[in-house]
């Protein structure tokens, strides 16, 4: 038993063994001779449902290998800069040079779908036989679609820009037209999306701005328990047992 420990750790076979399971837990690495194990770190799979969706949760298991994957291109992100109700211009395909509307925006992946651009048939099993459904295919941003220029009607890129007065707005590079954003994007506020000017409140559930901001808690040098006691009049009356340290 002896030889054999001594053996084991003049072959190294601890340090290996480790990293074996390393392997196993993380992914696969790739042994360089003279250099030892290089371990690949395992891309995030992005969706347009989010990472807490079952599917990209699926995707991106362990147990998922990257051959039963699709292929996943995404695109670096860029400022937001089409939205929806966007004129834009699909630039790939057999719909390639037609002119649609966004009907969707998804940011986690740099994609939109366009109004009856880039649709798909496939066929799926009916209790009738086949049937065949449509599905809109996203596009991905700047490459497979982009806006339209209100000069002449083609497509074109965009640059941000400010006014004289500080806003910003979207310049056409090829007129230097500038481009309105959507009206329905505009109004919208960032973390609620909801559009200002439609918003109404509501007297029964909406918390008045005096009421939040009113301070109701005071700090105090106690526990949870300590401070319910007090409020409750209940008072400690239990001895602590003497202990001793050695």
């Amino acid at each position: 038993m002896r030889l054999t420990l001594t053996l084991l750790r003049r072959t190294d076979y601890w340090d290996r063994f480790v990293h074996r399971l390393v392997r196993q837990r993380i992914g696969q690495g790739k042994y360089r001779a003279l250099r030892g194990w290089k371990e690949w770190d395992k891309d995030w799979y992005f969706t347009k449902y989010g990472p807490t969706h079952p599917l990209e949760l699926k995707l991106n298991s362990l147990n998922f290998g990257h051959k039963g994957r699709p292929e996943n291109l995404v695109l670096p992100y860029y400022e937001p800069y089409i939205f929806e109700k966007d004129q834009v211009m699909c630039m790939v395909g057999k719909d390639k040079g037609r002119i649609g509307t966004v009907a969707v925006v998804y940011r986690s992946t740099n994609e939109v779908v366009v109004e009856n651009i880039n649709v798909r048939y496939e066929l799926i099993d009916a209790e009738d036989g086949k049937q065949a459904i449509s599905r809109q295919v996203p596009l991905k941003i700047p490459d497979e679609v982009k806006l339209i220029d209100p000069a002449d009607k083609t497509a074109t890129d965009v640059l941000w820009r400010h006014l004289e007065d500080g806003t910003r707005v979207r310049v056409s590079k090829h007129s230097g037209r500038i481009i309105p954003i959507p009206i329905n994007e505009e109004q919208k506020t960032e973390g609620d999306n909801i559009a200002v000017n439609s918003y109404v409140a509501n007297r029964d559930k909406d918390t008045d701005k005096n009421e939040v901001s009113k301070v109701t808690f005071t700090p105090k040098l106690k526990t949870f328990e300590q401070d319910i006691m007090d409020q409750m009049g209940i008072e400690e009356d239990r001895q602590y047992r003497k202990s001793f340290w050695y």
